[in-house]
């Protein structure tokens, strides 16, 4: 976790926007929509999420990033400062409602008098409005200074400061969402994905490639089986059916954990990758459907193919061929 936080520290501005528009895009359950908007004119916001499609009319969220050189912190006077842009754009109706959640993200850590005004939300209330002339004044704006009205008094007043908080680099490395990012941003490449059983009765999910396997053992057997139970209770069948389904959820597992800790477009990567290694043997000639499967699941055993340079285990590929079956691109009845 250390080692994560002090690479943290080393990302340039646009690298520290990204990695947090990454992130939160993967927390899609949280937003209608996530945007980054850091640029000189962002009027205060580098990366916002909406939480539904009212956007600024609505409840938002606002990750200030503050990228400070080495051995810098953010401090009082500049943070205290980006807090006075947001109250004077609201006034002057750039977004229609103030944040529902002011979040600093300084992976290089927070001043010790910040941190106290933070951690005390009334104390950082009453410091914005006695330091406003120090921090805010002149820093507002380019074009004009910016005195502290009776408007903006008032909306500091009346704003809820619980909603202000603080992530540096520890705290953005725990966070458990981060792992997208973490891959995308850092090349991070996450620990090994958990192994998986099939479950004991049969799954919808599983139904589209089962269903092509059930056909083949009929005809492969010469036996009409009507379901999928006859064939797992089938004296020949029934073990080969089987570990075909633990080879499929092995691959499910695979692709959950990596969806949720791995580069977005990493896991389709993955597949393509399974789909040319094997697509020869699949389309060469063989003496019956069952054979071609088999063929196809001992030469995906036999090659290793692995996603963001961590090796894949050989269930997990094999699986991931019959995730390609139900996906169509790899249909073993054709």
């Amino acid at each position: 976790m250390r080692s994560i936080a002090i690479r943290l520290q080393e990302l340039d501005d646009d690298e520290l926007e990204d990695f947090v528009d990454i992130w939160l895009h993967n927390r899609s359950a949280l937003y209608y929509r996530t945007e980054r908007l850091g640029k000189t004119s962002d009027k205060g916001r580098d990366v916002v999420g909406f939480v539904t499609d009212q956007l600024h009319e609505a409840d938002w969220d606002l990750y200030q990033c503050k990228r400070k050189t080495r051995g810098s912190k953010l401090g009082v006077g500049e943070a205290l400062k980006e807090l006075g842009k947001v109250f004077y754009h609201h006034l002057k109706g750039e977004f229609s409602t103030l944040p529902r959640k002011y979040v600093f993200v300084s992976p290089r850590g927070i001043t010790g008098p910040l941190q106290t005004l933070l951690l005390n939300k009334e104390k950082l209330r009453t410091a914005l409005v006695d330091q406003w002339d120090e921090a805010c004044r002149s820093g507002i704006t380019r074009n004009e200074e910016v005195p502290l009205s009776d408007e903006i008094r008032a909306l500091i007043n009346a704003y809820d400061f619980t909603r202000v908080t603080y992530l540096t680099g520890t705290l953005l490395a725990k966070e458990t969402d981060a792992g997208p990012a973490l891959s995308k941003i850092l090349n991070l490449v996450p620990d090994e994905a958990p192994e998986a059983e099939a479950p004991e009765t049969v799954c919808e999910v599983e139904m589209v490639y089962l269903e092509q396997l059930r056909q083949i053992y009929g005809e492969t057997s010469g036996v009409a089986f009507k379901t999928i139970d006859d064939v797992l209770a089938h004296p020949d069948h029934g073990g080969h059916l089987q570990l075909q389904r633990t080879r499929f959820f092995e691959a499910a597992a695979f692709e959950r954990f990596h969806r949720d800790n791995t580069a977005p477009g990493a896991m389709e990567t993955f597949k393509k990758d399974i789909f040319h290694t094997v697509v020869e043997v699949y389309r060469e000639s063989h003496p019956s459907r069952l054979d071609r499967i088999n063929a196809v699941m001992k030469h995906i055993g036999m090659t290793q193919v692995s996603l963001l340079g961590r090796m894949s285990r050989t269930p997990v590929r094999q699986g991931m061929c019959h995730h390609l079956a139900t996906d169509g691109r790899l249909r073993w009845t054709r």
